[in-house]
Formats: C-alpha cells, sequence, structure tokens
C-alpha cells in the first residue's frame, strides 16, 4: 500500500547536544549542532529570544495504512515530532518560548513550523512470515521572521526513516514502525536546526545584538502557506492544456499568475500491474496550486482508450484552488470491455477557467489489459528477499563489493526511487551468501550515506587499499541518473545531488576511471537507474545516454545496465524490488544457470536478466525497458565468465 500525507506543523523549546545524524546533513556553513571531526557535539545557542509558533494539529499528527490482514491502521507520530522540534530549536537558540499565542516577555523573533509534503510508503501484498521495507518521509516548512515583521528565511526539508518492518503469518500487526518514525523525526528536525543554525541573517541578527528587540504584543502573521491535511501520490513530472478563458468580473487574485502541480496513480484491485476486464481500479488525484495567484474552476479532463474511460466521468471537477492549497479526489471505476490482450492508454488533463495559471503537462498512463478470463501474465513472483542455501559456495576472499542504493534525495525537485535501499541491500547479502564476498568487504551506501562526497571517497579513496592483482569488484548502483543533453554522459544523482548543478552529480565514467586506475583483475558493474534529461529547453534534441565502454578485446569491465534509454525503470510491486533488480537476483539464485552446472557466468546472469525484463516489460506494462549487456556476447571478452555465483 502507498499512502501520503499532508499534515500542518509544530514548534517548540529544549536543550541538549547532538551529533551529526544521517539524512539531512546539508552542505551549509559551519559545524552547528552536528559533530566535528574529531567527535565533539556542539549548538549553536545563537543569542536570540525567540517564540516557537507550532500548528494546532502538529500533535495529531498520523499516517494511514494497511495490516498485513488488508485492514486500515493508524501510524501516530505527531507527538514526537513536536517533542523533538521543541528540543532542537532550544539548540539553535538561547531562549526558546514556546506558544502560538502573544509571547508573555519580549522577543526578538518567531519561528514558525509546519507539516508540507511527507510520504509513507508500505506495501504489504500478502499475509506471510517475513519482513517488508517501509519508508516514512517528513517533509517541514519553517519560516524566522523579525519581531518587526521580515522574514529572514523561509524554507523547506525532508527527512525519512527507512528499513524492514515485519510480519507474521499468525498476526495482522506490524513491527518496527516505532523505529521508521524516530528516525524520519530526528532527520527533519536537524536538517530544519542546522538551516536555521547556518542562517546567515538570523547569524547577523544575532550578531547585531537584538535581544528582547519587541515588547510583549500582537505578534506578526505567520509567512507560511496554510498546511493541507490529505493524500498526495507522485507521478512523473508533466505539455500544457490550455483552459477556457476566465469570465468576466472575475475575483482579483484569479488575476494573478500561479502555477499548477498535478498528480496522480493508478491503482488496480489485484495489484499485480495487469488490468482484465471488470477488474476494480481506484485513481487517485492530486492537484496543488504552487501560487501566488489563485486557480478557479480546476478540472481533469478524461480521454484515452474505450476499456479505461468508460470507468471514469470525462470531466472531473477539482474546484477552486486557493495558492498554497491541495485539492484531492479519488474515483473508482471497473475496466471495461477487453476482447482481446492489448495495451490500453488512459490521458488527464488539466484545465481552468483563470487566465494566468501555468498548467502542467498532460498525464498518460499505458497498461497492459486482458479479457476478463485470460490468465495474469505471470504466476505468484519469486520471493526474492529469501536468500538461497547453496550446497557448495564461491569463494572470493580478495574480491570488494560497493552496493549503492538512493531512493531519497535531500532536493524537492529530485523525485523518489521506490526500491533503490531494498536493492542494493538484498544485492549485497546476495554477494555474501552466493558470491563468496566477505561480509566486511562489502560497502553500502543508501540514501542519506550516499552524498557525492561519499561516493568520491569510497571510489577513489577506500577502494585503492582494498584491491590487488587478485581482486574482483563488484559493484551495484540503484537510483535516479542524469543524462547530459549535449553528450550522452550519464551521471547517478547522489542524496544531495540536484539537476541544475551538474557540479553535484557523480558521472558513471568517473566511476569507470576509479576501476581502471586499480590493479584489480576485473569489476561487475550493475546498474539500474531511472534515467531523466534536464526540464525541456529550446535547441536540438538532447543526446541519448552514452555508456561507458572499453577497447574491445581489453575489457576488464562488465556493464550490466537495466535501462538504456532514458525513461523510468519499472517498480516490479510484486517482488518489491526494480524489475531488473529483481530479474538479477532471481538469476543469482538459479534460475541464470542456463547449463544447470551450478556456475552463475556474469554473461549468463546479464542475458538472462535482459531477456526476463524485456518480456515482462511488454507483457505486464505494456511498454519497453531494454537492459543491456557490455561486453555482449560473441565478443571473446573473458570478463563475460568471470563466475558470479555458486549453488552446488
Amino acid at each position: 500500500m502507498l499512502v501520503r500525507v499532508h499534515l500542518p506543523g509544530v514548534y517548540g523549546r529544549g536543550r541538549r547536544h547532538w551529533g551529526c545524524v544521517g539524512l539531512l546533513c546539508l552542505s551549509l556553513t559551519g559545524c552547528g549542532l552536528f559533530a566535528s571531526r574529531d567527535g565533539a557535539q556542539i549548538g549553536y545557542y545563537l543569542p536570540l529570544t525567540v517564540q516557537v509558533r507550532q500548528a494546532p494539529t502538529v500533535s495529531a499528527a498520523r499516517a494511514t495504512y494497511q495490516d498485513a490482514c488488508g485492514n486500515t491502521q493508524t501510524l501516530t507520530f505527531g507527538p514526537q515530532l513536536a517533542e523533538s522540534i521543541n528540543r532542537k530549536s532550544g539548540l539553535v537558540f538561547e531562549k526558546v518560548v514556546t506558544g502560538s499565542g502573544p509571547a508573555q516577555l519580549a522577543v526578538d523573533g518567531y519561528e514558525d513550523v509546519s507539516v508540507g509534503l511527507s510520504d509513507f510508503d508500505l506495501y504489504i501484498p500478502r499475509q506471510a512470515t517475513r519482513s517488508h521495507p517501509a519508508t516514512l518521509v517528513i517533509g517541514l516548512d519553517f519560516a524566522y521572521t523579525t519581531a518587526d515583521g521580515t522574514v529572514l528565511l523561509n524554507k523547506k526539508v525532508k527527512g525519512a526513516g527507512s528499513g524492514d518492518v515485519d510480519i507474521t503469518q499468525s498476526s495482522c500487526e506490524v513491527k518496527g514502525l516505532d523505529k521508521l518514525v524516530k528516525e524520519a523525526v530526528r532527520f527533519v528536525t536537524d536538517g530544519m536546526a542546522e538551516q536555521l543554525g547556518n542562517s546567515v541573517k538570523i547569524r547577523q541578527a544575532a550578531a547585531a545584538g537584538h535581544v528582547g528587540a519587541s515588547a510583549p504584543g500582537t505578534p506578526p502573521p505567520s509567512p507560511l502557506a496554510p498546511a493541507a491535511a490529505a493524500t498526495v501520490v507522485p507521478v512523473p513530472v508533466p505539455t500544457p492544456v490550455p483552459g477556457p478563458a476566465a469570465p468576466a468580473g472575475g475575483s482579483p487574485s484569479a488575476e494573478q499568475p500561479s502555477t499548477l502541480v498535478f498528480r496522480a496513480i493508478i491503482r488496480d484491485e489485484n495489484r499485480n500491474q495487469l488490468l482484465h476486464e471488470g477488474e476494480q481500479v481506484s485513481v487517485e488525484i492530486e492537484v496543488k496550486n504552487e501560487g501566488p495567484g489563485a486557480a478557479a474552476g480546476v478540472e481533469i479532463l478524461v480521454s484515452g482508450s474505450a476499456a479505461l474511460v468508460e470507468m471514469l466521468p470525462e470531466v472531473l471537477t477539482v474546484g477552486d484552488i486557493p495558492a498554497g492549497e491541495v485539492k484531492r479526489l479519488t474515483v473508482n471505476g471497473k475496466v471495461g470491455a477487453v476482447t482481446e490482450e492489448s495495451q490500453a492508454e488512459l490521458v488527464l488533463a488539466l484545465r481552468t477557467k483563470s487566465p494566468a495559471v501555468h498548467l502542467p503537462s498532460v498525464k498518460k498512463f499505458v497498461m497492459a489489459v486482458k479479457p476478463a478470463g485470460a490468465p495474469d501474465a505471470v504466476a505468484v513472483p519469486v520471493d526474492v528477499d529469501q536468500l538461497p542455501k547453496p550446497s557448495g559456495k564461491l569463494k572470493q576472499p580478495k574480491a570488494v563489493g560497493i552496493a549503492i542504493g538512493i531512493g531519497q534525495f535531500r532536493e524537492n525537485a529530485v523525485s523518489r526511487v521506490k526500491y533503490a535501499q531494498q536493492d542494493a541491500d538484498v544485492v549485497a547479502k546476495y554477494w555474501n551468501a552466493v558470491g563468496g564476498i566477505p561480509a566486511e568487504r562489502i560497502r553500502r551506501l543508501f540514501d542519506a550515506g550516499a552524498l557525492k562526497s561519499d561516493l568520491v571517497e569510497t571510489f577513489e579513496e577506500w577502494l585503492p587499499h582494498q584491491a590487488d592483482g587478485t581482486t574482483v569488484v563488484y559493484v551495484f548502483i540503484a537510483g535516479r541518473g542524469f543524462v547530459d543533453p549535449a553528450t550522452g554522459a550519464v551521471s547517478v544523482i547522489p542524496f544531495d545531488g540536484t539537476l541544475s548543478s551538474p557540479t553535484r552529480l557523480y558521472s558513471l565514467r568517473r566511476v569507470q576511471e576509479a576501476l581502471s586506475r586499480l590493479p584489480a583483475q576485473r569489476a561487475i558493474i550493475m546498474v539500474d537507474l531511472s534515467l531523466q534529461h534536464p526540464p525541456e529547453q529550446e535547441g536540438p534534441a538532447p543526446a541519448e545516454p552514452v555508456w561507458p565502454r572499453e577497447e574491445q578485446g581489453k575489457e576488464r569491465m562488465m556493464w550490466m545496465v537495466g535501462n538504456r534509454s532514458v525513461q523510468e525503470s519499472h517498480a516490479f510491486d510484486l517482488g518489491q524490488h526494480g524489475l531488473f533488480t529483481y530479474q538479477l537476483l532471481k538469476g543469482l539464485g538459479g534460475a541464470a544457470d542456463i547449463d544447470n552446472d551450478g556456475t552463475i557466468f556474469a554473461g549468463e546472469l546479464c542475458m538472462y536478466a535482459k531477456g526476463q525484463v524485456g518480456k515482462m516489460a511488454r507483457e505486464q506494462f505494456g511498454n519497453a525497458q531494454e537492459p543491456l549487456c557490455m561486453p555482449g556476447p560473441g565478443q571473446g571478452s573473458m570478463v563475460r565468465l568471470q563466475p558470479v555465483a555458486k549453488l552446488k
């Protein structure tokens, strides 16, 4: 199940020393309340008296999910969030006053906090004794205003708690959610405190000695937009669809320009990403107005293939959306008549009566549909998270593994990748279980632990000290990739990466160069990336991805690329992994052992995964995803004969 929630915010006070923790160690000036290199822990304690104003609904903040029996449950995290914001604010300022009413003593400024876009991602396909990946992301909107009403800081920040939750076959209960809440709350409030403590304008105000600048009285209003409480669903970024002109005599706010953000998702009853005639389907839609003007008479036009269109009204009414607000609707229906297996399209487009609204692109969904009596494309998938128990084991005591999974990003503009961390973690476990790589020689980099500096240190400082002439290096990278529009060069987007700054990316060519400098015998690189160009711009068409290659006949590296084109790589929800990674794991578990000799070679593994991904993408997702194996078969390259698993 996938649940997205918007919640309103909080504030508070407290004093305690904190060290530098995971997700949101932002690259700002100063060490602040995070640990220094020698391990010392310090706070900011800026000489200011600040009133922290919290939204009253924060203590009731919660998300809903379905347990192992399909029952709706509530995960409450408001009290923990409120307490943590109180405590972290006390680390930033010398004196903190809590409460949203008039302060009882003179204050220098006001800290306003509300909860912005937050995600809770948990999907339990069946009741069984096993673990499932889950992620809770909490977003905070916060601002600092001086006593005279001048806004010095207005920011957004997110923090994620990720890990495994456990269920048993005999119980509906989901265990381990408290760890996600604790981690997400800790990371997001650390990020908020660091931005406040490192703000140049706030530091200047503190240095100016503005203590007690305002006597008790009516405080200035909060600069934060009103928060909304509802469900959020992310989809690819959207070609504007013009709406009808605004009627005469419209409200003044409707004449201001505004920008709409449009998100939607389709959920099928069987959750197998394949639609049958008569199957129940729900379409969840979110439209947000990012302002500054209002958007009047917002509607969604529905078009596409008959089997999908007939389950929805031709026009879905969203209504008026003031600046800063979000409107959501869920529409349920059944798939219409399907005479033969085919692909069906559903197209959703926004329109509005307001003339000065920037509209997002049309959303097009392509789904595979089948007649009512047709069987599913695949049976119940193999549970690849259950590691194989080989009777024999490949021994690679000098091998090194680097498993990187980046599914969350510090920048809101970078879309998350659903199973990236889970993909990397399980691949690393397979390397040890069937690949014979010692656990202590496998380095894992996940989400906030995969900053660009972490990638540089791992490939260019740590790795050279691990390799000698007998070493085989294994690299796995799951997440999001950026394709340079001029050269086609592919780069990994680290946790702290951004689409607008190439200097904050880590290119695969740099990975190749780092591996080429090693005395290592061979390297096997597995890449499962969703690829994108920068936002559309005028000029020639952007270049297609160009992957690193070695001179033919001298290859020491093999690249297994899950997605060679600019597109989203498919997430295989039934298998709880990215589609390409799922097939790699299935292959390492034995399916790629084509000749049944008990040993799986790099060439066998890649060709197996390539064939399976292409087939499933066509049959279940209704479009293509083409993996790439370099060097390919028939090129006489010895690296393709590198054993990657031994099962007997």
